[in-house]
């Protein structure tokens, strides 16, 4: 893509936003005469823009858009829902062809007015795909069940990058086949570099294309991501053949489902179902039917099971799919960070000092060389001048990196609008602090377990008109997302004024699930009860929707939230409504660290796991079983020997007592015993890559200051 395209595309993406907030305001202001003439403004822009590039497919839909809010300026007819969502969609059409762009670099030249649908075409009709073809007659058992076919030439440089492109190709989704050949002839043994990545990789796979553009992202060289047809089955359909027919059985089965085989059928038939779903790639589909599943055993009913199996083949439409025109590489789903000018003249202004302080210190080595006496305190001053010149850096690259909330809570007074009609519940979203800033990382990971929470609040949370007014409530509910920081903190909270978790329910459920003993459960605060809501796959609906079960995602939520260092805590009042709360780091470039050694060697713990290190006495370490324990502060908490779980060894004999970090993570909690407490770091992490990327129990390392690679623990896998 040449640089006035890339211009337009970050441009239109801009005005397609504000005119996306601007139409949802006017849905609650709709005489707010400025508003609508900003609106206005970024739909004649973006139409103008259109022109520039020669798009006129965007011309004619923007055209479209401007009609209907040049009535409404005129006041011969009112902006009104129908209205607004016809603008809207315009704007889906607009963020369609920017994401087609982006792939392919160019305008899409068969875009009209209406929308964009990607359809399957035959592979032989791709100009550049004989290589397809050549893999599916290579491949014949395997191409009968393929839905896409991927050719990854990998960067020749790519192993210096710590990439594995093997590992990516053979963990590819669905995999049937895969092929390597040379991208040149090899020669002989005397020239051959063994560091330089000399490989075509080409696969077939049963899962869409969707699925390959997420799990090839971040490979340096370049990828083509075809979809194809063998002529075999319905090509129409998203999932393949022969899955759809085993769902079919499933169905079937149970369909004679009696009281006696209720539980052994729903049992079969869901996990059968789920299975052949993960097998062809679609994970999201075969949790759903995992849920369901759990539901209909809950519940001693076949229905939950057998309504989602009937929904998944009504949905089953033309999957999301690639031609060769529009190929999405890696390079392509790169994204656009804005930085300010100042922020560059500043890191300029710090490359500048460094170079200063570095000539001082080749000079201080110099004198070290010459034996000169002063070089001890000369070296201390370089040292202090440089590290407050790194801590300088660390700031400036930090604050590069910080963006504004409003990046992805701008997201959601469409999908509340959306769901709520779709629902029938009237809901009024409330967002406050969308100005508060986090690190770009943190932005873009919370848009995946804030749609848990909010299509969790309005479809299970909130009750619908005539049971809030029923209840004397108003009877549009109220949604609210509320951002603020707090230190080094992020806390964002998202709230209902719905029915609230009932407590009673939520006990049977445990007990039903089996997840906790009645016995247990007496002993279980009110905190610790709502905290039930986060075990994986838990859920106290009565049936599943395509939308959200409350708990049903939950689990993830916290994994999301954890994962970047954070936390989540859950309140709720019967009849008055529910509130999750979310604690996040502002940064994740910096990794506070409690570094502890255990078997001899230093390891890294995460110092937000960490509640407290303490040494206790041998004697005060028992044994429940097989299992010791250490009773703190009136709990019973299982002793880790971290040693013997990392298999360095065990725990070195102390006669004045065991040195113990007590550490939770997804709820769970535990006594690290280690041979010593060294010291606390703040480093930046690096992640494991290449052979080592995906290794469990660890979550990155960095150097340590006289060169020893310290790996950093991750406390959650440790404790699962």
């Amino acid at each position: 893509m040449n640089e006035f395209l890339q211009q337009f595309v970050i441009e239109s993406r801009e005005l397609a936003q504000a005119a996306s907030d601007g139409l949802l305001a006017l849905e609650q202001s709709p005489r707010d005469a400025e508003r609508l003439d900003e609106v206005f403004r970024a739909f004649h822009t973006l139409k103008g823009s259109a022109a520039i590039v020669e798009f006129p497919g965007m011309e004619t839909a923007m055209h479209a858009a401007e009609e209907i809010l040049t009535e409404a300026r005129a006041g011969r007819q009112p902006l009104n829902s129908a209205g607004i969502g016809q603008c809207l969609s315009r704007l889906d059409q607009v963020a369609t062809w920017l994401d087609a762009i982006e792939r392919s670099g160019r305008i899409p030249q068969d875009a009209g007015a209406r929308p964009v649908e990607v359809t399957p075409s035959p592979a032989e009709h791709h100009p550049d795909a004989a290589w397809v073809a050549d893999l599916v007659d290579g491949h014949r058992a395997a191409a009968g069940r393929a839905l896409t076919a991927v050719r990854f030439v990998p960067g020749t440089d790519c192993l210096y990058h710590g990439e594995d492109p093997l590992e990516r190709m053979t963990s590819l989704p669905g995999l049937l086949a895969l092929e390597l050949s040379a991208r040149e002839p090899w020669g002989g043994l005397d020239t051959l570099d063994p560091f330089r990545c000399n490989l075509i990789l080409t696969a077939l796979s049963a899962a869409p294309a969707t699925d390959l553009y997420v799990h090839l992202q971040g490979h340096s060289g370049e990828c083509g991501i075809v979809s194809i047809t063998t002529g075999s089955g319905d090509s129409t359909r998203s999932l393949p053949p022969h899955v759809v027919g085993v769902i079919e059985a499933q169905q079937a089965l149970l369909e004679d489902a009696s009281p006696q085989s209720l539980a052994g059928r729903a049992g079969s038939a869901g996990t059968v179902a789920a299975n052949a779903l993960r097998f062809c790639g679609r994970m999201e589909l075969s949790e759903r039917i995992s849920h369901a599943t759990d539901q209909s055993l809950l519940a001693l009913s076949v229905q939950p099971l057998r309504e989602a199996l009937a929904q998944l083949l009504a949905e089953d439409a033309p999957a999301e799919t690639a031609s060769a025109d529009s190929v999405r590489t890696p390079e392509n789903l790169a994204r656009t960070l804005r930085i300010d000018a100042g922020q560059i003249d500043a890191l300029v202004r710090l490359a500048g000092e460094l170079t200063v302080v570095n000539n001082a210190i080749r000079h201080v080595a110099k004198l070290a060389r010459a034996g000169d006496p002063v070089v001890p305190d000369l070296l201390k001053d370089r040292q202090g001048a440089l590290e407050h010149l790194v801590a300088e850096l660390r700031r400036s690259v930090v604050g590069m990196r910080v963006r504004p909330l409003r990046a992805v809570l701008q997201r959601f007074p469409r999908l509340v609008r959306e769901m709520s009609a779709n629902l029938g519940k009237p809901v009024k979203l409330v967002i406050t602090g969308e100005e508060t800033e986090a690190d770009k990382t943190i932005v873009e990971m919370l848009f995946e377990p804030l749609l848990h929470l909010v299509r969790n609040a309005i479809d299970h949370g909130v009750e619908g008109a005539s049971g809030r007014t029923t209840a004397g409530k108003a009877p549009t509910a109220r949604l609210e997302i509320k951002a603020k920081r707090n230190a080094d903190q992020v806390l964002i909270e998202v709230s209902d004024d719905g029915a609230g978790i009932d407590l009673a329910r939520l006990r049977k459920a445990a007990v039903a699930r089996g997840i906790m003993t009645e016995e247990r459960l007496l002993t279980l605060t009110e905190a610790e009860t709502l905290d039930l809501v986060f075990a994986p796959g838990f859920s106290t609906a009565a049936r599943v929707t395509e939308i959200s079960g409350r708990g049903v995602g939950m689990d993830a939520v916290r994994r999301a939230v954890e994962r970047v260092g954070g936390h989540v805590s859950i309140s709720s009042v019967a009849g008055q409504g529910t509130a999750v709360k979310l604690s996040l780091p502002f940064s994740v470039m910096m990794t506070h660290v409690m570094t502890v050694e255990a078997g001899g060697q230093l390891f890294g713990l995460p110092l937000e796991a960490i509640i407290e290190m303490t040494c206790v006495p041998q004697a005060a370490i028992s044994k429940v079983g097989a299992a010791p324990v250490v009773v703190l502060r009136d709990r019973a908490l299982p002793v880790i020997d971290l040693a013997s779980v990392l298999g360095v060894g065990g725990a070195l004999a102390d006669d004045d007592g065991a040195n113990l970090v007590v550490a939770t993570a997804n709820g769970e909690c535990a006594a690290f015993r280690v041979d010593r407490i060294v010291e606390r770091l703040d480093l930046v992490l690096k992640p494991l890559e290449g052979l080592l990327a995906g290794t469990p129990g660890i979550m990155g390392t960095t150097l340590l200051g006289d060169g020893r690679v310290l790996l950093v623990l991750d406390v959650g896998e440790i404790l699962q």
